[in-house]
This record gives C-alpha cells, sequence and structure tokens, in this order.
C-alpha cells in the first residue's frame, strides 16, 4: 500500500471500531459508513470481515506506519478484543452469518464461471470473496456451529480446484508475500472454459 492507502485504510477501519458496540447490539449484517478520508468521502460497507481484513492490511504494513498510525493501529485492536470478548456470542453470530453470505456469494459466482466467460474474466475481482472467507472462517476456527460451514466450503473448492489453471498471482497487487501459493491457493491461476 502507498501512504494515501495506509491513511484511508486507517481512517475506514477507525470508523469500523467507532461503530463495533453498536454494530455488535444491532441486527443488520452490513452497516454502512460514511468516512471522509483525504482521497474524500468513502461509504464501506462495515461488517467484521471487512474490519478484519482492514486490521490484518495494517498490521502487514507495520514497517511502513509512522509511530503514530502503529499506535493507533495497537488502540484499534485492543478495542477490538475487548469487543470480542464482551460480546462473545453476537461476535460468533455475525461472523457465522457473514460466512454464509460469503459462501452463498462464492457459489453463485463458480456457478456462473462454470458457464460464462465473462465470469471467468472477472476472476481476479471475485477471488477476493474467497479470501475474506478463509479470514472468516479462521475466526471461527474453534465454532462447532461454523462446521456445516466449512464442509461447504470444502464442497466449493472441490469445485474450483479442477476450474485454475496456470499459477499467475491474481490477487491484490503486491500482495503476493501475505498471500503465498501453499496457503491462498486460489489467487494462483485463472479458471478456463471447459474445465
Amino acid at each position: 500500500m502507498d501512504q494515501q492507502q495506509i491513511d484511508t485504510t486507517l481512517a475506514i477501519t477507525q470508523a469500523m471500531v467507532d461503530e463495533l458496540t453498536d454494530y455488535l447490539m444491532g441486527d443488520s449484517l452490513y452497516r454502512q459508513l460514511m468516512v471522509k478520508t483525504a482521497g474524500g468521502v468513502r461509504q464501506p460497507k462495515m461488517t467484521l470481515g471487512a474490519l478484519l481484513e482492514n486490521m490484518q492490511s495494517l498490521e502487514d504494513e507495520q514497517v511502513r506506519l509512522s509511530a503514530e498510525q502503529r499506535r493507533q493501529t495497537a488502540a484499534m485492536g485492543e478495542r477490538i478484543a475487548v469487543a470480542r470478548a464482551s460480546f462473545a456470542s453476537q461476535w460468533g453470530a455475525f461472523l457465522r452469518r457473514e460466512l454464509k453470505a460469503l459462501l452463498d456469494s462464492w457459489r453463485w459466482y463458480l456457478d456462473d464461471a462454470a458457464r460464462d466467460d465473462a465470469a471467468r474474466e472477472r476472476y481476479p475481482q471475485e477471488a477476493h470473496i474467497r479470501t475474506r472467507i478463509e479470514l472468516v472462517q479462521a475466526e471461527l476456527a474453534d465454532d462447532p456451529l461454523a462446521a456445516e460451514r466449512r464442509r461447504e466450503l470444502s464442497q466449493l473448492d472441490a469445485t474450483l480446484r479442477p476450474m485454475l489453471h496456470g499459477s499467475g498471482y491474481v490477487g491484490p497487487r503486491g500482495s503476493e508475500n501475505r498471500y503465498p501459493a501453499g496457503r491462498a491457493w486460489w489467487l494462483y491461476g485463472r479458471p478456463e472454459k471447459g474445465s
């Protein structure tokens, strides 16, 4: 990330952290935010997966963060940990709902990619869904209520693997170290026709 992307990610993540308690006390999976950044007003949709993904991005950029930005990131991490512990049942429930929504989206995309050239062309953009699934699923690793969703993901992965060809990285630019092929195999290759 360049400095403007870091600043934008920090601003959006801070807004999500500031909304976290209200989000967890509500019942809507998606919370629309308006965040003023140096690049203009952004309107991200907040979910726990989006928040965790932003935190992961900031932690991956620690060497590029200023001392103040590292302090801000650490403080946000502490607030997230408090919310996770204080609202444990809500935290789990929201993550399970998000995982189901992500798996549904991913299934629809894979169905389209199996028969449509345009869908296959969109794979680099759509693969982000699978990456978010991995993050949310890791957060739910010890949750027995998410076991069925883990089985669904295994089935979807079994559908995707034979479709992927090549080994070129299709994930976020400059993030190859964050997503190595052994851990994020779905970001290496593209679905091909007739697979």
